[in-house]
């Protein structure tokens, strides 16, 4: 009878074993999940910021153009006139 009480005693224990595995690995995956959001956040608003600054730095282009342009002609203008 001994043996079979140490086998439960065992089996109990490996159960107990398991439990908080199980429970650690829950909470870990819910650790994990947490992050994984904020990072999404992070990153979508990082690609907002690209964009911003793509659409700045293209219309800073533009307006470099621009006054390359009225340069031109103006130098231009002078040559011929």
């Amino acid at each position: 009878m001994t043996k079979e009480i140490d086998k439960f005693e065992v089996l109990e224990e490996k159960i107990t074993q398991l439990v908080e595995a199980y429970a650690s690995l829950t909470n870990e995956k819910t650790a994990l999940g947490e992050k994984l959001a904020e990072k999404e956040v992070e990153i979508q608003g990082l690609m907002e910021k690209v964009a911003r600054l793509s659409r700045e730095r293209e219309t800073a282009r533009e307006r470099v153009e621009g006054l390359l342009n009225r340069l031109e002609r103006l130098i231009s203008h002078d040559r011929h006139g």
